[in-house]
């Protein structure tokens, strides 16, 4: 699969204590100016206070960890400051939208923003522990559970999503929008308007289980699962490309990742950062290793690198940080540093 250019994004600080206007204003300004591809956020209506993308764990600042901006309504605040900048969600917790009134927020927003947006898109956190979990969801997952139970969709989720994406594609493409599903059913819609990206904005599926993959290859422009090592990358990709061909359709247009990070001036000034909140997301030291982004600029072209000789062509970003400064200070050295060494050995290897 053809990779391009890789298309760098920073999640904006969203949640948590250190989340207010200025800051996701001042990132998505920062981030327009050292040539981003994107920001983006993350999607949750309730939320008990974990840790998951901004700033980080117990930090002594003014705010409530239980803070969470809506995503949608987020990317509209940022659209109207920015001008260039691709406007993310990775994801949407689909199960948990009406696909009508979403289907019509997110065109709108397409069209305000002059079709800046790419739409990321899953099925949400899994209520049961299973076998070789990666990550430790803890209060992610009580979190999810309750958000699920208020929004009536305990079960069912990877079904309902199919559906949901399909009436939403529905809403963008039919003039007078009809579905007839399990989940959700309507006749003769006329929701406008479209989106401005025909035929519609690119949708990310995010997920690693073989249902994500497949959902990817039948509905999706590309796939950017969270928290994944290289091997694991390496092999899915395969599985992806046999799986678009069994759909008949070529692409992945996006291949991505979502990943922790931190970029310092040394590998244990990075380590010092993000280990106290990190590592409580991961199971051993080696997973924390191998599926984070963190240490200095050197350590991060090689490992980025890694992920380039798989096919990734977006990363997204979530930088742990006690303030925005430091935030900003954290993509300069991406942009600087980290982007164009990758980029350079991408092209060198090409030769």
């Amino acid at each position: 699969m053809p990779t391009g250019p890789l298309r760098l994004v920073i999640m904006l600080p969203q949640s948590n204590r250190i989340v207010t206007p200025d800051a996701m204003i001042r990132t998505a300004e920062a981030a327009e100016e050292l040539g981003f591809y994107a920001v983006s956020v993350r999607d949750h209506i309730s939320f008990n206070g974990a840790w998951i993308s901004s700033g980080m764990a117990d930090i002594d600042v003014a705010g409530d960890d239980r803070d969470f901006f809506e995503s949608m309504q987020s990317l509209s605040y940022v659209a109207a400051r920015t001008q260039n900048v691709k406007l993310g969600v990775s994801v949407i917790v689909l199960p948990n939208r009406h696909p009508v009134l979403f289907a019509k927020q997110a065109a709108t927003l397409d069209v305000l923003s002059g079709g800046r947006l790419i739409l990321g898109v899953g099925v949400g956190p899994p209520t049961r522990r299973k076998a070789g979990e990666t990550t430790r969801l803890g209060r992610h997952r009580s979190n999810a559970e309750k958000e699920y139970d208020a929004f009536d969709v305990p079960g069912n989720r990877g079904p309902r999503t199919d559906e949901y994406l399909e009436a939403v594609y529905a809403i963008w493409s039919q003039e007078s929008a009809s579905y007839d599903g399990s989940y959700i059913s309507f006749q003769d819609l006329d929701v406008f308007p479209k989106p401005v990206q025909r035929p519609r904005p690119p949708v990310l599926i995010g997920g690693r289980s073989e249902k994500a993959l497949r959902r990817v290859a039948r509905y999706g422009e590309g796939w950017n699962p969270s928290q994944v090592s290289v091997a694991e990358y390496q092999t899915s990709v395969a599985r992806l490309a046999d799986f678009y061909e069994q759909e008949g359709r070529t692409g992945p247009d996006f291949l991505g990742i979502n990943q922790i990070a931190v970029v310092a001036s040394s590998d244990e000034a990075a380590h010092e950062q993000a280990y106290p909140t990190v590592a409580r997301v991961f199971p051993s030291e080696e997973a924390y290793r191998k599926r984070t982004l963190v240490g200095s600029p050197e350590t991060l072209v090689g490992r980025l690198s890694e992920f380039r000789r798989a096919g990734v062509n977006w990363v997204e970003v979530r930088p742990v940080y006690a303030t925005v400064d430091n935030l900003i200070e954290q993509m300069k050295m991406l942009a600087s540093e980290v982007l164009p060494a990758v980029e350079e050995g991408a092209q060198d290897g090409a030769a």
